[in-house]
């Protein structure tokens, strides 16, 4: 592993896919790693026999390569570093520092019922002569760390000096009575092995903190630096979850969404540059990330905010990219037309569009008349059959211009509606209905010049034969 002077690393358990504060997580580790010039690893934490799937850490890797968080080499799997854990286990024991516990669960209730919260200890002081007759009998066991009077301190990142009392820390667990080993004791000797300076992820590991330290110390390693962040919390102030109807990083990717437009939003989920700028590229984020500016409070999601950040990427998104990428998901977008046509539709809906999914939604009037037409927007627009004797005058209009592009069209429908004595809106509407079935989208003048006079003309005469419904 590197001996870079920043390294930190991204470790994720593979029993479900890369949800969004995952993803927060490893960004911020990214990001600050980029910005120090150090490095980041990622470890796959597959030591849940049960719940770890392959099909899950599958999709964690292919998330974080469409996010663009690619890491440095190698990639680390928990499961593949048993043998390096029974070392580390045996050392302790010799040492004393651990013990063994042949505690049932049933005792283990037991002393909780009689308001023993924490370990009570029952197997700290054994004799030889009790654990050779408990290891002949055959009772399985758990190891446990022996735990000191004293307090430990170390100073995080971002919520500054931290204390706990050793009588908090019970003589927890390090190995399971099947002979696995527990988060807390793989994560700080893997972080060992792997010369991790610095250990930037969610807050609830914060009482794990204080236990890790202790088995940093017991082991004899250098204790890295801590940095906890803010959770991301849904609209009722709890921690995000499925039940926020919050979907994974794969949907965001599967909905169209750019993958710089959803690094940017997570990074201002309990971060901000110290600066009013929120729309910000990777190489900006890098150059301008630091850790001292997250802060403690829990970020609330906002999907309309998410919404927001990814139009304005969009908007600043090369067009031929955005064409490319929308055949990529959507090989038949727009077959049959020239290039330079799609490339002016694009254009045209860059300002409404937040995902490359919204440019195929958005624009199927683009390549075929209407075949219904929306019913909300028919009470609005074009309510009863007075409406068609209006269209026919502006259908009459229409036909009397010669050079067809936005300005003329505009300029003549804006008199024509002067001339009737009608607001704009009267003869927008309809014609938008006519042309698109509905009454979103751009501005109806750029639709009409794309189309051509004579589709228009022909869609207008269509809609006045089926309208009102």
């Amino acid at each position: 592993m590197s001996h870079s002077s920043v390294n930190v690393r991204f470790a994720p358990s593979p029993t479900g896919e890369l949800h969004l504060g995952g993803a927060r997580t490893a960004l911020f580790n990214w990001l600050y790693a980029k910005n120090q010039g150090g490095q980041i690893f990622l470890r796959i934490e597959d030591t849940d026999r049960t719940r770890s799937k392959d099909e899950y850490t599958d999709q964690i890797l292919d998330a974080l390569q469409w996010l663009g968080l690619n890491w440095d080499e190698p990639l680390v799997y928990q499961s593949n570093r048993f043998d390096d854990y029974k070392v580390h286990i045996a050392n302790l024991l010799n040492s004393g520092q651990v013990y063994r516990c042949f505690c049932s669960k049933d005792e283990l209730q037991s002393a909780r019922d009689e308001g023993h919260y924490q370990y009570p200890g029952t197997c700290r002081n054994l004799k030889d002569e009790g654990v050779k007759m408990r290891l002949n009998q055959g009772i399985g066991f758990t190891y446990r760390i022996r735990i000191s009077e004293g307090e430990t301190h170390y100073n995080d990142l971002i919520y500054g000096p931290i204390t706990v009392d050793h009588n908090e820390v019970d003589d927890f667990i390090v190995v399971r009575s099947d002979g696995s080993p527990t988060y807390n004791f793989t994560a700080v000797i893997d972080d060992h092995d792997m010369n991790i300076t610095h250990v930037i992820r969610g807050e609830d590991h914060i009482s794990n903190t204080p236990k890790q330290i202790l088995l940093y110390e017991a082991l004899g390693f250098d204790v890295p630096t801590f940095a906890h962040l803010p959770m991301i919390l849904g609209h009722d102030k709890k921690r995000l979850s499925k039940r926020h109807g919050a979907p994974g990083v794969q949907s965001y990717r599967d909905e169209g969404y750019l993958p710089e437009s959803l690094n940017n939003y997570l990074a201002l989920l309990g971060w901000n540059p110290g600066t009013e700028e929120e729309i910000l590229s990777m190489d900006e984020l890098v150059q301008k990330f630091d850790l001292s500016q997250v802060q403690k409070k829990g970020a609330v999601w906002d999907e309309k905010k998410l919404h927001w950040v990814s139009g304005q990427h969009m908007m600043q998104t090369n067009t031929d990219f955005i064409l490319d990428s929308i055949r990529s998901i959507s090989p038949n977008w727009g077959k049959g037309s020239d290039i330079s046509y799609l490339i002016s539709i694009i254009e045209l809906l860059k300002q409404r569009a937040k995902s490359l999914t919204e440019f195929i939604t958005q624009s199927h009037y683009f390549f075929q008349a209407p075949s219904v037409y929306d019913s909300a927007g028919l009470k609005r627009g074009w309510p009863d059959d007075q409406v068609n004797d209006r269209v026919e005058g502006i259908k009459s209009t229409l036909q009397e211009i010669t050079i067809w592009r936005k300005e003329d069209i505009e300029t003549v429908l804006k008199d024509h509606a002067t001339e009737h004595e009608l607001g704009i809106g009267k003869i927008i509407m309809p014609i938008r209905l006519a042309i698109s079935g509905g009454l979103s989208g751009p501005s109806v003048f750029e639709i009409l010049a794309h189309l051509g006079k004579e589709e228009t003309l022909n869609r207008i005469e269509t809609a006045l034969k089926e309208l009102p419904q």
